[in-house]
């Protein structure tokens, strides 16, 4: 029982499939917010130029149009309307680059996921007790020792990057006003590309974290196991019961072809196969019905009511039955055991025609 109990059993397609629906996934915030901040530098300093240039320029025509005449309600209106449009001219493609990393990054991890079920209310919440039991998981350690790490990684790197630019820093001091963005820019660039190698570094780890974390809470016990088996393949009665029927189907329609038969041949107690043949319209005899024991004596018994003779032959019997299914044509290598058959079974209807 005790071993029955224990989640020795990786999960089934099917489990990993309901936990996917509840929305849990493996994902870490931290592949979110450095992808945002690697994405953001590189794409700024592809695209930060143009932006300034542009900033620059609407600045500058929006400051010369406040100085070079009265501003009165309506042409202040028209000024801001116009600036905030052209801003966000500039802005949008920014801001849309950092939505499509955003997006990637989620899609990513996880692939798309689509779940209503964490809007639910969930009334366990707000127990005590399984509050408690929360607070003291490995998810929460795991958080704790994440938040140490990124604390006294993102210092380390901070302190190790503010020393080596204290020399720059004191060079912008004393540099002429136009030259301090640049110097500026190159150090806060630097410092956002180091700032987000760690954190993707950090949450690569974190990632796999959520992902051992998601196994290990979808592995099953092997009760669950046979429990999830029985409702995807049905309760084994009900099968049994369901096959049951079929073959009985399958034994009626098969006695219902037994009068259409040419021969049945028999071994004479035991085996019982019916032969039809339709010169111009089979290539070769076919099996419409065979049975052994109490089968095989209901397929004479037919036969004999509807006239169809039966004759004895035991290898040709024996051969048909076991190598043959219903429906199936006769195989070529008992064409002439077959054929001497059925002779000599038109010449019989022949002779009771004549006579």
């Amino acid at each position: 029982m005790a071993e029955d109990q224990e989640r020795s059993e990786g999960a089934t397609p099917k489990r990993r499939e309901e936990a996917r629906k509840r929305g849990q996934v493996p994902r870490s915030r931290e592949i979110h917010s450095a992808a945002l901040i690697l994405g953001g530098v590189f794409g700024f300093s592809m695209m930060g130029p143009m932006v300034v240039s542009e900033m620059r320029k609407i600045m500058t025509q929006t400051l010369g149009a406040l100085a070079s005449e009265p501003m009165t309600e309506a042409s202040l209106y028209q000024l801001a309307t116009t600036t905030f449009s052209r801003t966000l001219l500039i802005l949008v493609p920014v801001m849309g680059a950092l939505g499509a990393i955003s997006i990637a990054a989620s899609f990513g991890q996880h692939g798309w996921v689509w779940s209503t079920e964490a809007l639910s209310p969930d009334w366990s919440r707000i127990n005590p007790i399984k509050g408690l039991q929360r607070l003291f998981s490995l998810q929460v350690v795991a958080e704790l020792v994440k938040t140490l790490v990124k604390f006294f990684a993102l210092g380390g790197i901070s302190y190790f990057l503010i020393r080596q630019a204290l020399p720059t820093i004191y060079l912008a001091i004393q540099s002429e006003p136009s030259e301090i963005p640049g110097i500026a820019g190159q150090t806060i660039y630097h410092f956002a590309l180091a700032t987000g190698f760690l954190i993707a570094f950090l949450g690569g780890g974190d990632y796999l974290f959520q992902w051992w974390s998601l196994e290990r809470s979808l592995r099953m016990t092997r009760q669950e196991m046979k429990e999830e088996l029985k409702q995807s393949e049905g309760d084994p009665m009900v099968r049994a019961r369901v096959r049951s029927v079929q073959k009985e189907m399958a034994r009626k329609r098969m006695m219902a072809d037994v009068p259409k038969a040419d021969v049945v041949v028999t071994n004479p107690t035991t085996l019982a196969v019916a032969l039809v043949y339709q010169h111009g319209k089979m290539d070769a005899p076919k099996v419409i019905a065979k049975g052994a024991g109490f089968i095989a004596e209901r397929i004479r018994e037919v036969a004999r009511q509807h006239g169809v003779p039966v004759i004895e032959n035991k290898p040709l019997a024996r051969a048909l039955f076991k190598t043959v299914k219903v429906g199936d044509p006769v195989p070529s290598k008992l064409y002439r055991a077959v054929a001497e058959i059925l002779a000599y079974v038109y010449r019989l209807k022949n002779k009771t025609r004549q006579a």
